[in-house]
């Protein structure tokens, strides 16, 4: 029992140096983007995210709490491949040596994955710290013991490459789906919601490429006025001063378009005909990011439900422990948990059941899109509904209404929904109705409400109906 305590502690220990190194890469991330909105808004332009949430930003705590996105994904498969070589020599397997030298091989690859940049330095230290945690090291088993390894190595790994093939199995709307099944109309799903649109979305914003940030920055050296109007075609907000992402210099047949790290001229005459062509193959040169995306992409579906996997299995090892020899409350382990994920995984293809009431209200909603003689009343008393996930699919139902005036006065109460993703879709819907007469609450939200992920589509609406940024 002593030496698997010992492994655990080393396993917390590892995956907390990652963290500690993410919430290092969060903040250095939230203060730039703090930098840039205040920017923006003292250039007397709409930023996003608003002031009322800016000051957060600079706090330790949106850092620790943002990193868990990094830490349960690109951390778990950095812990778990950190897990291979020494629980291979521990088993007898390989020796010291060589195990050393393949749990070295493994590092660099995940060194690689996540992006040798100085962006990604914060996640690199965290990655090496994890692996000399983790360095094959303590008493080797006499012989090779294949057994307990295919037992409790190999099941763990066939689940999580079982969850990993779900999204190719499921509908496109994964995630969706899964926020709608499980998150929506209970207090545990209430608030996974509430501190995944809190802690999130910042670093989410941070490592996406430049062409797909909400608000794109542009110093302009010198005065162009084609340039300042091809920026504004392009949606980017040219800033004076402050940090920006990147800067536009026009030569005179030619024009620069240079990021950290990165720089771009294309001819003058091609960049003002298509400057939305050129700007996207800049921002594919200038993204430091692009291997640290996919790099969390996979491990979403392989090492995040492995380190549950690892979670739960020792939490239910630790507790038989107490009653049982410890080889064989490992095992009972290893099958408890197995036997869990595989229902998880059934339930998650499957769905789960919801109130009569709530099915009964989806359906009709569902039938709108067919009768659309009845869709006003419909969508109306779903609007109205207790459920939140019924009044969320009142809102993506809402722009099919026909009368104006009811389909005003559903989005706007929608609006002031208490749960932000009901709010976020009205906010969306409003976009899709091509009535600029929703620009003026729609701006007001995106002003005024606390919450990031309701001003990002509030700002996406706002664009959607032709709105420009212009400073007051």
């Amino acid at each position: 029992m002593k030496r698997y305590l010992t492994s655990a502690a080393s396993c917390i220990l590892a995956l907390g140096l990652f963290h500690l190194g993410a919430s290092v890469f969060v903040r250095r991330s939230n203060l730039f983007l703090l930098e840039k909105t205040r920017a923006i808004a003292e250039a007397g332009l709409l930023a996003l995210p608003n002031p009322v949430t800016q000051p957060p930003l600079a706090s330790w705590e949106a850092a620790l709490c943002g990193a868990i996105f990094f830490t349960v994904t690109s951390g778990a498969f950095v812990l778990a491949s950190a897990l291979v070589a020494p629980f291979l020599y521990r088993q007898g397997v390989l020796s010291r040596k060589t195990a050393t030298g393949l749990h070295g091989l493994f590092l660099v690859g995940c060194l690689l994955s996540l992006g040798i940049r100085s962006e990604t330095s914060p996640l690199l230290l965290g990655s090496v710290g994890a692996y000399l945690v983790l360095l094959p090291a303590g008493q080797q088993a006499t012989g090779p013991r294949f057994k307990p390894l295919l037992f409790h190595a190999l099941i763990p790994v066939i689940l999580a490459l079982c969850i990993a093939g779900t999204h190719l199995v499921l509908p496109r709307g994964l995630f969706s789906g899964f926020r709608d099944a499980f998150l929506f109309d209970n207090p545990a799903g209430n608030a996974v919601r509430h501190f995944y649109y809190t802690y999130t979305l910042f670093p989410a914003e941070a490592f996406k490429g430049m062409s797909q940030k909400s608000q794109v920055t542009v110093n302009v050296e010198g005065e162009s006025p084609k340039a300042h109007s091809a920026i504004r075609r392009l949606g980017h907000l040219s800033l004076p001063g402050g940090p920006t992402d990147y800067t536009l210099k026009r030569g005179r047949d030619t024009v620069t378009l240079a990021a950290p790290g990165a720089t771009r001229t294309v001819a003058a005459r091609d960049f003002f005909r298509e400057p939305a062509k050129a700007f996207r193959a800049f921002s594919a040169t200038a993204d430091p990011f692009g291997p640290l995306r996919s790099f969390t992409w996979f491990s979403l579906f392989t090492a995040f439900p492995l380190l549950f996997y690892l979670l739960f299995h020792t939490s239910v090892t630790l507790a038989l422990g107490l009653f049982l020899p410890l080889p064989t409350a490992a095992r009972a382990a290893t099958v408890t948990v197995a036997s869990c994920a595989l229902l998880f995984v059934a339930l998650l293809a499957v769905g789960l059941s919801q109130p009569d009431s709530t099915t009964r209200a989806l359906d009709a909603l569902a039938r709108t899109k067919t009768h659309k003689a009845t869709a006003g009343e419909v969508i109306f008393r779903a609007a109205a509904h207790p459920s939140a996930l019924v009044r969320y699919r009142a809102a993506l139902a809402a722009p099919r209404i026909r009368d104006p005036r009811l389909r005003r006065h559903i989005l706007t109460t929608l609006s002031r929904d208490p749960d932000t993703n009901v709010v976020c879709q009205a906010l969306g819907a409003m976009g899709q109705t091509k009535d600029k007469g929703y620009l003026i609450p729609l701006e007001k939200a995106v002003a005024t409400r606390p919450q990031w992920y309701v001003q990002w589509y509030g700002y996406r609406a706002m664009g959607r109906l032709g709105w420009h940024q212009s400073p007051k």
